[in-house]
């Protein structure tokens, strides 16, 4: 084995936006969003998290200990099959992962204006309806045949690690959630031990989680084929994603719809895909630097 490295970093025109730009813009954006008199509907907060995968909480474990692992594929993904699930897909996925627990986190996202209770303190109807939705998907994964199925389609067939799915329900707003004491004493009540349910309120950008992707998934005879719906303004290239992007498709559509990055980088990162991809398949690597970046 190599034990010097086998890759040349280029000096790119421009470097990525740094962190605290984009947090900053991101936020300013949501409260924007969230905020505004026409309240945005489920539709427009499905967009934003797309474009904004770091928004989404997940990527390092929902339930326990936050892991020091990226998520499988190094990305959101909008929509995910399940195999032969036949009802309402969730409305985003990670595959988290630690040292010893693969951990797929379902998502459900609800219209931020939807109501937590009635006027006699009793949860709402549409409460009601978004926890029923997190149960279907809670029953189909208890049924080892539907795991196995599920293992198989997003290439985990052979990790002999735990398996344990969870569930996030991301609803409402924190003051009608918090309305008073009893109410929060509900609502924490209606969590489970693999399902956390917080308001719109909570999301916040997540520094870990800024070079990764939102991704949609289709499957054709067996294959499986991830798409790029977004990149990061912080989006960069080097040797620690290289694997991981190389099997997504339509990263140069990515990054030229990404209004935040400059023509000139967007031009260069592009340019430096082939390569990476390239350098991503051969034999011998040799040894890696997580802090080379172009």
């Amino acid at each position: 084995m190599t034990i010097e490295k086998t890759y040349i970093i280029e000096t790119p025109p421009e470097p990525s936006m740094g962190w605290e730009k984009y947090e900053q813009l991101i936020i300013a954006e949501w409260n924007e969003l969230l905020n505004r008199n026409m309240r945005p509907n489920e539709k427009e907060i499905q967009s934003f998290l797309e474009r904004y995968p770091c928004m989404v909480p997940g990527a390092f474990n929902l339930i326990g200990a936050e892991s020091g692992h990226l998520p499988i594929f190094c990305g959101l993904i909008s929509q995910p099959i399940l195999p032969s699930f036949n009802y309402r897909k969730p409305d985003f996925m990670w595959l988290s992962k630690n040292s010893d627990t693969i951990e797929p986190v379902l998502i459900e996202i609800e219209d931020p204006n939807k109501q937590w209770w009635t006027d006699s303190g009793q949860q709402t109807a549409q409460l009601t309806q978004a926890l029923d939705q997190i149960i279907e998907w809670r029953m189909w994964f208890r049924d080892l045949v539907n795991q196995s199925k599920f293992k198989e389609m997003y290439g985990l067939a052979s990790d002999n690690r735990q398996f344990k799915p969870s569930f996030l329900l991301i609803y409402g707003r924190r003051h009608e959630a918090n309305i008073n004491s009893n109410q929060i004493l509900k609502r924490t009540e209606l969590a489970k031990e693999d399902v956390d349910i917080i308001t719109f309120d909570r999301l916040h950008p997540i520094h870990k989680a800024r070079e990764l992707l939102c991704l949609s998934v289709k499957f054709d005879n067996k294959c499986r084929f991830l798409t790029a719906i977004s990149v990061p303004a912080t989006f960069t290239l080097g040797p620690s994603f290289a694997e991981d992007r190389a099997i997504v498709i339509g990263l140069d559509n990515a990054i030229n719809s990404n209004k935040d990055i400059s023509k000139p980088r967007k031009e260069f990162l592009i340019r430096r895909l082939s390569y990476w991809n390239k350098w991503s398949k051969s034999s011998d690597r040799g040894i890696i630097c997580s802090s080379d970046k172009e």
